[in-house]
């Protein structure tokens, strides 16, 4: 199994480790300017890249595909005065002379609400200055404690010395002749600070080589340009394209092992080896996108509209063609086609007489985990309860005649409203399933935890109907 690296990033020599001990051969493109195309699916992309004497090199038959390449925003001007970018990795190259007389501040939550990210960057920044005998602030309009380990980090910073500041209002001047800033704050009490050390996050700008990457690999992105939000348990590292991930800042930042834990179990569950050793995902049980060539007018609309990747051109063929492992089947192409040239294969009857197995789709930190010893079963497991989705279920019951989601009890989830969401997805569903005069009993959600493994296994059996 072969995995791409692309972008340049601090922490690739450690990710390209990581997969080398599982086995795994690891190449890298470090310079995103450099992809010429990326093309083909999961188990068989090919990524060409222009080299420094105009030629061009091509990476084939490669498995999957890790982005590390981080976006970058542009440095907040005040009344012409640029701050520094909260994401440097320059900013500790700090004169000891300049370090004892000028403070230095961090800025969150100006231009716009800043992501989690930004707070766990910025506290570990505070907290190094801070450690380094610097006089630090840290002014934001919200505190933020949801994330795994930032209380820990709140606290370490304080007992190092950071100075807090939650502000409701700021106004902030520039002074050219002396390069600082003035902060005016509204707080208990109005606050007033000058420095010139001072660094901002920069708001919703990916920067250009951020956004390059996204257009070369074909991802959908938000109006933004982001690829996925900064909350781990929705997305940790998955985008719009099978077999492609992202290394996000919050991975990076906080929880780079666990990250990459989560990239190679996506990589290694439902994945199986043809007989040349090339790694292959199952095609959705309910069709892929089947193109008419009589009828394609080479459009491109289903290209660009695509939110996988899934339809690629044919140059010889002069039509548009489906990537089969990378077709999720939703329909998109289908709908928008000017020509009525693309229709979604349908199930033969025989496959669906064979739809008898329950899946549990469980939460890693629940219950479900603990039911493999039932017959009949197999077991989905994900980080978090919140990964389940509408659309995952509904995918899965044309494989399966039953699906239980198995999360944990109120108050007991590790990321919060994980399980809270699960239960809102699953009800979802029985509603459109009932709406439609379906059958809702298909569908169950138990709230368990890996303490009450009797329960689950009785929930279990009460839905299948084991004797």
């Amino acid at each position: 199994m072969t995995v791409l690296i692309i972008g340049e990033n601090k922490h690739n020599s450690y990710v390209r480790e990581y997969f080398t001990q599982k086995g795994m051969d690891v190449f890298d493109v470090s310079d995103v300017c450099t992809i010429r195309s990326v093309t083909g699916e999961v188990g068989n992309f090919r990524v060409d890249v222009r080299e420094d004497d105009n030629g061009i090199n091509s990476y084939c038959d490669i498995g999957f595909l890790i982005l590390t390449e981080q976006p970058t925003s542009k440095p907040v001007e005040i009344d012409g005065l640029p701050s520094f970018p909260l994401y440097s990795e320059k900013k500790f190259d700090v004169p000891a002379s300049t370090a004892v007389l000028d403070p230095a501040v961090f800025l969150l939550d100006y231009v716009c609400e800043s992501p989690m990210s930004a707070t766990i960057s910025a506290l570990n920044d505070a907290l190094i200055f801070a450690r380094k005998k610097r006089n630090v602030f840290y002014l934001s309009k919200f505190i933020r404690t949801a994330g795994r380990g930032i209380e820990t980090l709140y606290r370490e910073a304080r007992e190092a010395g950071v100075t807090f500041i939650k502000y409701e209002d700021i106004e902030i001047s520039a002074d050219l002749d002396k390069d600082e800033f003035t902060f005016s704050l509204s707080h208990d009490e109005p606050v007033k600070l000058t420095a010139k050390t001072v660094y901002t996050d920069g708001g919703r700008d990916v920067g250009e080589r951020f956004a390059y990457a996204v257009d070369k690999l074909n991802l959908t992105a938000d109006k933004y340009g982001y690829l996925t939000i900064d909350t781990y348990f929705l997305t940790p590292a998955l985008t719009s394209r099978r077999g492609v991930f992202h290394l996000t800042r919050d991975l990076v930042a906080e929880r780079l092992d666990e990250g990459l834990d989560h990239i190679y179990s996506v990589m290694m569950s439902g994945v199986k080896n043809d007989n040349k050793g090339v790694p292959l995902t199952d095609i959705p049980s309910h069709g892929i996108a089947v193109i008419d060539g009589k009828k394609c007018v080479f459009c491109y609309n289903c290209y660009r509209a695509c939110p996988h990747a899934a339809l690629e051109p044919d140059s010889f063929e002069s039509r548009m063609q489906c990537l089969s492992a990378a077709c999720t089947g939703c329909g998109t192409c289908a709908g928008l086609c000017p020509a009525n040239a693309i229709t979604l294969e349908k199930e033969t009857a025989s496959k669906c007489k064979e739809i008898q197995k329950t899946l549990i789709v469980s939460c890693e930190n629940s219950g479900g985990a603990l039911l493999e010893d039932v017959e009949g079963i197999n077991i989905l497991t994900v980080p978090c309860g919140g990964l389940i989705s509408v659309g995952q279920l509904s995918e899965n019951l044309y494989s399966y005649g039953k699906i239980m989601a198995v999360v944990c009890p109120d108050d007991a989830c590790r990321h919060f409203d994980g399980n809270k969401r699960a239960c809102a997805q699953v009800k979802r569903l029985q509603d459109m399933l009932e709406s439609a005069r379906l059958s809702a009993d298909k569908l169950k959600i138990v709230q368990a935890s890996q303490a009450m493994p009797k329960i689950t296994k009785e929930e279990l059996i009460s839905f299948i109907n084991i004797r």
